[in-house]
């Protein structure tokens, strides 16, 4: 499996020790790797590299928040590319949000604003895209196709769970810090100082974000024009 646009590399790290006999890679064009821990499993491979460098095929294809790495004129193919890493019979899972806080408070209103501005100002249009990730995996000819809307819960409130939803969200605002610092004319105090009431407020408010999860498969017979026919991974 592969992990594209890989962050800190939390998913990649938990499906290799969950099926330690699993190839997992995880690619990111951005990889830090002072941030990953120093001690990664033997069947876990981190790739500093863009998903147009990365060769072969895999029986599941993940991505995460890609809305927040991806303008949504790239959208088309960079998800071409998605479906050309997977193989034919294997799973493409997307798991994409708006980056809107729900059930929050006003910190949580006021960050909700400065992401979303921030994003339109980069190019980027989570909205919009979420709401295309249906219509892009059904024109692509993929199969079994099931969509599921989550509420994650949002920070320490709700234990293991909330603290990796928090940190992953963190990410996200983090890669919007210096757009969001100047279009809305914030010292960077400012700034670090409502992210830490946000995370107050989310875990007195029972926060969350939703999450939109679409699992779909590539057709065992294919004559996809993307597919690369034996090629080894690397």
């Amino acid at each position: 499996m592969i992990d594209v646009n890989c962050s800190s590399g939390e998913w990649a790290l938990d499906m290799a020790l969950k099926y330690p006999r699993t190839l997992v890679y995880a690619l990111d064009p951005l990889l830090d790797t002072k941030h990953l821990p120093l001690r990664i499993p033997e069947n876990c491979k981190f790739r500093r590299r863009d998903v147009r460098d990365q060769e072969g095929e895999f029986d599941l294809v993940h991505q995460k928040l890609g809305a927040f790495r991806t303008p949504i004129q790239e959208w088309t193919p960079h998800f071409a590319e998605l479906r050309r890493l997977t193989r034919p019979g294997g799973w493409i899972q997307i798991a994409e949000s708006n980056g809107m806080i729900v059930r929050g408070g006003v910190e949580s209103l006021v960050v909700n604003r400065w992401v979303e501005k921030a994003a339109l100002s980069s190019g980027l249009n989570p909205m919009q895209l979420v709401e295309a990730l249906m219509p892009t995996i059904l024109g692509a000819g993929l199969i079994n196709v099931e969509c599921y809307d989550f509420g994650i819960p949002l920070g320490d409130w709700a234990g293991a769970r909330g603290q990796h939803a928090m940190r992953t969200y963190l990410e996200m605002v983090e890669s919007l810090r210096e757009e969001i610092i100047e279009m809305n004319r914030l010292e960077r105090s400012v700034f670090e100082e409502t992210i830490l009431r946000m995370q107050d407020e989310c875990l007195e408010e029972n926060a969350e974000l939703v999450i939109k999860v679409i699992c779909a498969q590539k057709p065992p017979i294919t004559d996809d024009l993307w597919r690369t026919p034996n090629v080894s991974m690397r």
